[in-house]
């Protein structure tokens, strides 16, 4: 009997210490949020949004800073290197145009 007991009572300690974790953890809130499929598909859809206007962004300065560079080295006196770089920069505004 009193082995039952002594294994209840080291049970019920874990019990009690897995539930002090998962309070600490948020892990009802976060149960609420994810039963919650309006505010979950808002979310990830607003994520999805901006993460894709940070990509369009990102993707055009880095483009901008390339081609800035490439004239920069189409300007120098490396003679065959500016020859490529040039011709690179008048096919990139001719797909402008």
């Amino acid at each position: 009997m009193e082995k039952s007991d002594d294994r209840i009572g080291r049970i019920e300690k874990q019990l009690n210490h897995l539930a002090e974790n998962l309070d600490k953890s948020g892990f009802f809130e976060y149960m609420l949020y994810v039963r919650d499929r309006s505010k979950l598909l808002t979310r990830n859809f607003l994520s999805g949004l901006m993460r894709g206007l940070g990509m369009a962004i990102g993707f055009t300065l880095l483009g901008a800073l390339i081609i800035i560079v490439l004239q920069k080295i189409a300007s120098s006196s490396i003679p065959y290197l500016a020859d490529i770089i040039s011709q690179i920069i008048d096919i990139i505004e001719r797909g402008k145009g």
